[in-house]
């Protein structure tokens, strides 16, 4: 059995199950108390095996708006009431990836297969309440544990700083993409998918965004540092593509299924 057997994923096929998680977490975070934006409510979701604290404050700042997001919620990771996720920002996200292809390519592989596991549900749980909540098998944490030495590690020696632990951001995008559900697919206060076509709106765009780019992005960096020494072959064009489709689309870029599998392979497959 391949070392690597445990992230083994095949592409996702949506399915109603898959909807129905997603009608159930937008139930749970519209019933979730909220106070004001000067003191919000903490809600929290769940305690970290390192004692980290995954929670929303409840409003976030999108309520504030002309035409508000009257649910909107403000995802965290922290210890002690001080939040390590607060200045998190699309720039930051891809940040933290994009210095992992950097250390290692096939380390940087196996992150975004967890983020493409994470995007699909596919290790959250039903709690005894009836909650779904991200809850990886000990063996899936044993290896998160494994690759999360090995990023801190190189984090270290590359770019000397300490970054956040690996479960505390795979736990935050998780935050990130319920509240984009809860931003998208809500009507009247309840949860609404019927437009199929808008159906990967919220979550799943936003954290198929958020592997896509560093992908992209990792192309451009991989043709500089095989071109070091031959600048007329350093093809520009990569990193400019990326920043049209970006432009274009708001911050939204979502490869398709396939192009995903071929970057992502052996992790995913058909």
């Amino acid at each position: 059995m391949e070392e690597y057997s445990i992230i083994k994923t095949k592409i996702f096929k949506s399915s109603s199950d898959f909807i129905l998680k997603r009608k159930k977490r937008i139930i749970e975070a519209i019933k979730f108390e909220s106070g004001t934006i000067e003191k919000p409510k903490k809600c929290l979701i769940s305690i970290l095996p390192n004692g980290k604290e995954v929670y929303f404050l409840k409003p976030g700042k999108e309520t504030e708006r002309k035409i508000p997001n009257i649910h909107d919620m403000f995802p965290n990771v922290g210890i002690n009431n001080k939040s390590e996720t607060d200045r998190f920002n699309f720039e930051i996200i891809w940040e933290y990836l994009v210095k992992i292809s950097i250390i290692n390519q096939i380390t940087f592989k196996k992150v975004l297969i967890l983020l493409y596991r994470l995007c699909f549900l596919i290790d959250h749980q039903e709690d005894n309440q009836g909650l779904i909540r991200y809850s990886p098998s000990k063996e899936l944490l044993d290896y998160i544990s494994k690759i999360d030495f090995a990023i801190k590690e190189g984090f270290k020696d590359k770019f000397k700083i300490n970054e956040i632990g690996l479960m505390e951001y795979l736990s935050f995008i998780d935050l990130l993409g319920w509240n984009e559900d809860v931003k998208y697919h809500v009507e009247n206060s309840k949860p609404n998918f019927q437009n199929l076509n808008k159906k990967n709106t919220g979550r799943v765009n936003t954290i198929i965004s958020i592997i896509s780019v560093p992908l992209m992005i990792n192309d451009f960096l991989s043709n500089i540092i095989e071109n070091v020494n031959y600048v007329e072959k350093i093809n520009v064009r990569l990193i400019l593509s990326t920043m049209q489709k970006l432009s274009k689309s708001r911050g939204i870029c979502v490869l398709s299924h396939t192009k995903l599998q071929i970057y992502l392979n052996p992790y995913l497959e058909k």
